[in-house]
């Protein structure tokens, strides 16, 4: 099963205080630009949305990122993207 995770791009550096009240994990800024990811549910996403515009943080981009369980991750595969099928 794949869970989302959604993945958030804004210009310019988040405070690293405001990271910590968000909850929210980053990537170091490149260039000027920071990622922050690891938001679980669209719940969390709209709650950082308004967090970011009532701090006056431009929003780039928006991703949603598949994810897998750990079942399909402890699942081997072959070549080819079939599952592998003990017999």
């Amino acid at each position: 099963m794949v869970q989302t995770m959604y993945e958030v791009r804004v210009a310019g550096a988040v405070p690293e205080k405001d990271l910590q009240d968000m909850g929210a994990v980053t990537l170091p800024p490149e260039q000027v630009n920071t990622v922050l990811y690891g938001i679980s549910d669209q719940a969390a996403l709209y709650g950082l949305l308004a967090r970011l515009r009532a701090l006056g943080i431009e929003v780039v981009e928006v991703r949603r990122v598949p994810t897998m369980t750990e079942t399909e991750a402890d699942t081997p595969e072959e070549p080819g993207g079939k599952e592998a099928v003990d017999d």
